[in-house]
């Protein structure tokens, strides 16, 4: 009776089983991914050709329509308003096919960006590119919360997400996180819970790019919820205020791009 396999032998096995799953994976993933992009293509072939042949159709209506009122006298008037209403009615219509195709086409690209960039997301395990829903800027990933948690939630959150609540290093930044997050105020990742302020990721706060509303953090006590303020948010004006750490805010998360999500 033969001696059955070593360990290192079915480990080996299994690990080549492994890699042949995950690059079957892999071109599954990419063969869909040209599916989609080749049908976006179609669909936008089919439709710039739709509006051309509406608008060739359009036109021999017209010039057959002329030609019918040259060959009445009479009641031209009557005919001549009835086709002026037309000819409005299928100019907006025309206008709002167009607006149609254009807003696709300049859609395209970006579609076409964010699938290549999830390509190289799942081709690259997390170190290219952003995960999906999350936003890429300047090297990190930010993703934009849509509901309500403390803050102390709020950066477990993103901890699970192998992130953390966002860090503002530069007015840029600033300005970016401030466009995304519209008129609410947002949990950043800056407190003095423990003391001083701090940054959640170890960020020098002393040295580092500071964007407080006038008289903030003045650590303000009279809330009738009682406590102290030790959390910064974001204000729709896009300053930065202290407020109760237990107050519901929406968030933002972020992490470097080279994290593996």
């Amino acid at each position: 009776m033969g001696q059955p396999p070593s360990p290192p032998f079915a480990q080996h096995l299994g690990s080549r089983l492994h890699l042949h799953l995950l690059a079957l994976a892999f071109n599954v993933l990419l063969l869909v991914v040209i599916c989609v992009i080749s049908s976006q293509s179609i669909q936008l072939q089919k439709e710039l050709q739709a509006l051309k042949e509406s608008f060739n159709n359009f036109s021999s209506s017209t010039l057959t329509e002329f030609r019918r009122l040259d060959s009445h006298g009479g009641s031209r008037d009557d005919n001549l308003t009835s086709w002026r209403n037309k000819l409005e009615k299928k100019q907006q219509d025309l206008k709002a096919d167009h607006s149609t195709l254009l807003l696709h086409l300049k859609h395209f690209p970006l579609d076409l960006k964010i699938l290549t960039c999830q390509l190289a997301f799942f081709q690259s395990n997390g170190t290219e590119c952003c995960p999906v829903n999350w936003v890429d800027h300047g090297g990190s990933c930010y993703w934009f919360s849509r509901s309500g948690l403390t803050w102390a939630e709020a950066e477990k959150y993103c901890q699970l997400e192998s992130a953390h609540l966002v860090v503002i290093n530069s007015m840029e930044e600033q300005k970016f996180v401030a466009k995304h997050i519209g008129s609410f105020h947002t949990w950043i990742g800056l407190t003095d819970k423990d003391g001083p302020w701090r940054w959640v990721d170890g960020t020098d706060y002393r040295s580092n790019y500071r964007n407080w509303a006038f008289s903030e953090p003045n650590n303000w006590e009279g809330h009738e919820q009682g406590g102290s303020e030790d959390c910064a948010e974001i204000l729709t004006d896009g300053h930065w205020n202290d407020n109760l750490c237990h107050q519901l805010n929406r968030w933002v998360c972020e992490k470097r791009r080279n994290i593996t999500g």
